[in-house]
């Protein structure tokens, strides 16, 4: 009957844990949160090590390949049943080992087979398996920085070895180099000796290099090195390895200041610095009219391998052309394979009415101001964070007026697309000279590409009533609503109609008999240009006057108000009293409870989300919910009030200071 053992996997992914399975003919382990699952056959043991490691111990199981596969959180007692089954039933010897477990840092670094063992006074202290490291160098200040290929869908909370230095002292007796001019340090002569036994997941030589590719995200200055599986990219603070397979989407579109063209990459799944995720690689090149001219090494698999791929034949050596042309095409063939060609994205027939050159228009995220592109297939929002939303993704597009003071007129808008998948993505700040050709646009993809199934314009459920309902007690800003409807702009009114989508020529023409009217009415006649003069300076002088008037008014309320607070006793309004910090804190809502359980998950769910946004998020959970869903909320906040209630009065009674009102600010009178 096989054994089973629930144990983490160790190395650099450690961490994950899974069960471990004594089959007849081999190890077998699989991980509880994913689909991961390693084997080790019999026939591929050469050896087996137990070792302790802190509290618990550790099964090393040594692969015929040198390659070392580890298992971490055995207790004492499972000892016995593995060496037996090693023994009887895989026929490999076990052994065990003594770690050093003093914690030192200083001690002697060497390569064991495909182990980099470091150990302290003989005793090993830890080991990598180098089949586990991408990359090795040697820096400048006697340091060897080991990069750790990353496990694919890894996520942003699994935490994994990124890099690891170490300090190799120079020694005087260093070898020289090519024509004994230039003595080789240390580490430099034990990065060499690394570089042989590290896992090569490059795919072969070097291909290309391309140098000095600026980069907007990450904001850096990067060589680039081809190779014919992976892309290296080496800045003086970032240093990336791309998988081609891992590029889903290549956009080409002009920059919104006209002085260049970005290439975007789009990456599944991200790359990862630290707690940094990276969805895109934005690249920025100048225009210039002079060509380049880069030099290839194929792999000799070339041929064979982009066969019927499209664009191999422009895949030769010399490449010349602009530069952003040689570099998209060579991306575009290394990223292709058959089943599943890589097409570049372009800017299409949209054009901006501002801007006439450009497929962009001026927009924001909420904060982050950028351009967002309509190309033929999709949205592309550029700079931070660079966006892409596909057509055929987007179920419905909301247009919502921009939320600005009622006494000035809106000169901009926003739009929401929502997804299929019930997500939504908002553009704020765009100028309304654009409102008529969006919405031309959105109409003709809609009709065109999906028969008005997708990308349908519908009407947007704006929020403006709640907050006019929320403001009604407010004398204040009933003068303001007022001041807004009877004010001297008149072109609110026109822009409102423009807003509903209709007919340029009919609206203007609407606008002008409305003058008419009002010129007939103030007037006193319909006819002569002095007569409409004089109408105009009466109808002006009648707002002032009217003005002049409510303030008065608002002006008196206001003294009246003062002096009845100033008769019942009441304080000054917002003078607070001194609050006690040992007074019982207000119990939270159930609105406050769910957002104290839920805004974790939406920063997890949605990565760069801006802080303000978050809250609206929520609320749209919380609207969405059913009474059964609220009331657990509800219930907490019922028990947490009652307990406040408690405290409150045991306070009150214990501090008839605080009660009486020292610490308080009262109401309206």
């Amino acid at each position: 009957m096989s054994q089973t053992f629930d144990v983490r996997l160790g190395g650099k992914d450690a961490g994950s844990r899974g069960i471990l399975k004594l089959a007849s003919e081999s190890f077998d382990w699989n991980a509880r949160d994913s689909d991961r699952r390693i084997q080790v056959k019999a026939v591929d043991v050469d050896g087996v090590i137990w070792c302790r490691t802190g509290r618990n111990f550790q099964l090393r199981i040594k692969q015929s390949d040198g390659t070392v596969v580890r298992f971490d959180g055995f207790d004492s007692q499972d000892k016995e049943a593995i060496k037996e089954f090693c023994e009887q039933q895989l026929k490999t010897e076990f052994s065990t080992e003594k770690v050093d477990v003093q914690g030192k840092n200083a001690g002697k670094l060497e390569v064991l087979g495909e182990e980099l063992v470091f150990s302290v006074d003989g005793k090993r202290s830890f080991d990598i398996s180098l089949g586990d490291v991408s990359r090795t160098q040697a820096t400048p200040k006697d340091e060897i920085i080991l990069e750790f290929a990353q496990q694919e869908n890894i996520s942003k909370k699994h935490e994994s070895l990124l890099e690891m230095r170490f300090y190799i002292p120079n020694l005087e007796d260093t070898e020289m180099g090519d024509d004994d001019e230039v003595p080789k340090k240390s580490n430099e002569l034990f990065n060499n000796e690394l570089s042989r036994h590290v896992a090569q997941e490059t795919g072969g030589d070097q291909v290309a290099r391309l140098e000095g590719i600026k980069c907007r995200i990450p904001r850096a200055t990067f060589e680039i090195i081809l190779y014919g599986n992976v892309f290296k990219m080496h800045g003086a603070t970032y240093d990336f390895t791309v998988k081609y397979k891992h590029i889903q989407k290549m956009l080409v579109v002009p920059s919104y200041s006209g002085a260049g063209s970005y290439l975007v990459f789009c990456l599944d799944p991200p790359l990862r610095k630290g707690n940094t995720m990276y969805q895109s690689l934005v690249c920025f090149f100048e225009d210039t009219e002079e060509e380049e001219e880069i030099h290839l090494n194929l792999p000799s698999d070339f041929d064979t391998k982009f066969k019927d791929v499209k664009g191999k034949e422009k895949i030769k050596s010399p490449m010349e052309g602009q530069y952003l042309e040689v570099v998209t095409a060579l991306f575009q063939v290394f990223s292709s394979t058959v089943t599943k060609p890589l097409k570049v994205m372009r800017a299409g027939k949209f054009k901006s009415m501002i801007h006439e050159n450009l497929p962009s228009i001026k927009c924001s995220i909420g904060a982050n101001l950028g351009a967002l592109y309509l190309l033929d297939n999709c949205f592309l929002f550029l700079e931070k964070p660079p966006l892409v939303f596909m057509y055929e993704n987007v179920d419905s597009i909301f247009f919502e007026r921009n939320k600005k003071s009622q006494l000035t007129s809106a000169n901009s808008f926003d739009f929401k697309i929502k997804l299929d998948n019930g997500k939504n993505q908002e553009f704020n700040l765009i100028p309304k000279k654009e409102l008529k050709n969006l919405e031309n646009w959105f109409t003709a993809v809609s009709e065109q590409k999906f028969q008005k199934k997708k990308m349908k314009i519908a009407n947007y459920t704006s929020d403006d009533d709640e907050e006019d309902q929320a403001l009604s007690d407010n004398d204040d800003q009933h003068i303001k609503n007022r001041m807004a409807a009877e004010g001297e702009d008149d072109d609110s009114e026109s822009e409102d109609e423009d807003f509903a989508g209709g007919d340029a020529g009919s609206s203007s023409s609407e606008e002008e008999s409305d003058e008419d009217s009002d010129d007939d009415s103030s007037s006193g006649s319909g006819s002569g240009d002095d007569d409409d003069e004089d109408g105009a300076k009466k109808a002006k002088k009648k707002e002032k006057k009217e003005k002049k008037e409510k303030a008065k008014a608002k002006k008196a309320k206001a003294k009246e108000k003062k002096k009845k607070s100033s008769e019942g006793g009441d304080a000054p309004k917002g003078k607070k009293g001194k609050k006690d910090p040992n007074a019982p804190k207000k119990a939270k809502s159930a609105w406050l409870l769910f957002c104290d359980a839920k805004r974790e998950q939406i920063k997890e769910e949605n990565p760069g989300i801006e802080f303000t946004q978050i809250n609206g998020k929520i609320a749209e959970l919380w609207k969405a919910l059913s009474p059964e869903d609220k009331k657990p909320y509800e219930d907490k906040a019922k028990g947490l009030a009652a307990a406040y209630k408690d405290e409150k009065a045991k306070y009150d009674e214990e501090n008839p200071d605080q009660a009486k009102g020292g610490g308080k600010r009262k109401g309206k009178g």
